[in-house]
């Protein structure tokens, strides 16, 4: 390390290259064995180092705006002038979008002429048609534009062809507005706060790739449910979501309900022990979801699923109980009436 007597500013070299290069930054505390950008703690650099001292990941950055690309080396699509949902190629920007315009309270034509109002520039990376994803009539970009623009850079500032592919399988069976709000659920209750790549030396390690398709996967539960709930039917969309049957409010989903076990929980074990669900420490929503432990009837080869309890596997429709006078089924066996007419 260089210092100068007209500046503060160090000049670091790299001592184990030949000729000692300057390298593209002014920190004292430079590790030059690591990227001289990011300086990641797993970002050792080959031997020899490149010539720009970068690791793969800061080396597909754009060269402009150091974001995230597709391709090593590749200008990003802002850079490039293209819609950052669609790739299109974006329309010229009008002058009134570069600077900022102030409306004074007596020039204003609304009902607020009280106030006077402040127009910013706006971001200029979306086409026209991607900007009326509210009224568009194409299914597929809508649900592109809902994805999250930081799951985005983080997948190289383009829409992986595995997401594509899923949103198309999706919208043969779910509306684009149900795929929409699943993505924005699943964004904010879970992945917006957790980190989109894991080391794949890991048991279960992933990339942001396999993040974008699991906010678009459905839920694993054969009551075709959303996470644990059944959505309102679209003409009665003021009507409330109820809890899942099968699953029992996602309750009984992969992932789901007590796991004392979590390794993303880093508090103790003795901690993470009492996170088992009682009925004194279970949440509104819990409470209303909790259905106690049943088996499900195995009639109809398997397809009834009603629950039954011990020591019954079938419900009393598929046993062929005869009705008692009142309506209800009976078990022939211990009676010739229901429990409440004997």
């Amino acid at each position: 390390m260089i210092l100068h007597r007209n500046t503060d500013r160090p000049t670091i070299r790299c001592d184990q290259c030949p000729g000692r290069p300057i390298l593209a930054t002014h920190r004292e505390d430079t590790d030059t064995r690591r990227c001289v950008r990011c300086q990641g703690e797993h970002r050792w650099l080959s031997q020899p180092h490149p010539e720009d001292h970068l690791c793969a990941v800061c080396r597909r950055e754009c060269p402009e705006c150091q974001a995230a690309t597709d391709q090593e080396g590749r200008l990003c699509r802002g850079c490039r002038d293209r819609c950052r949902t669609c790739s299109a190629p974006l329309p010229a920007r009008p002058a009134s979008a570069e600077t900022t315009t102030r409306v004074e309270a007596e020039q204003r034509k609304d009902k607020h002429d009280r106030w006077a109002r402040t127009y910013y520039p706006r971001a200029w990376d979306q086409c026209a048609a991607c900007q009326r994803t509210a009224s568009t009539a194409d299914p597929v970009r809508a649900v592109l534009a809902a994805l999250p623009d930081k799951l985005l850079r983080a997948c190289g500032g383009g829409v992986p062809p595995a997401v594509l592919q899923t949103i198309r399988d999706e919208l043969l069976r779910q509306p684009a507005a149900r795929l929409t709000a699943r993505i924005e659920r699943r964004w904010w209750t879970t992945w917006a706060s957790r980190p989109l790549e894991r080391k794949t030396d890991e048991d279960d390690g992933y990339r942001p790739d396999d993040v974008a398709v699991w906010l678009l996967a459905p839920t694993p539960c054969a009551g075709r449910c959303e996470d644990g709930w059944l959505p309102a039917p679209p003409d009665r969309p003021a009507d409330d979501d109820l809890p899942c049957s099968v699953c029992r409010g996602g309750w009984l989903l992969p992932g789901r309900g007590p796991d004392p076990h979590n390794k993303d929980d880093d508090r103790p074990g003795d901690d993470q022990a009492q996170t088992a669900s009682t009925a004194a420490n279970r949440t509104p929503a819990q409470a209303v979801a909790y259905r106690p432990p049943h088996s499900e009837c195995e009639g109809r080869g398997g397809t009834c699923g009603l629950p039954v309890a011990d020591p019954y596997k079938q419900c009393p429709t598929c046993l062929g109980w005869p009705r008692c006078t009142c309506g209800h089924r009976y078990d022939p066996t211990i009676g010739d009436a229901c429990a409440t007419c004997r």
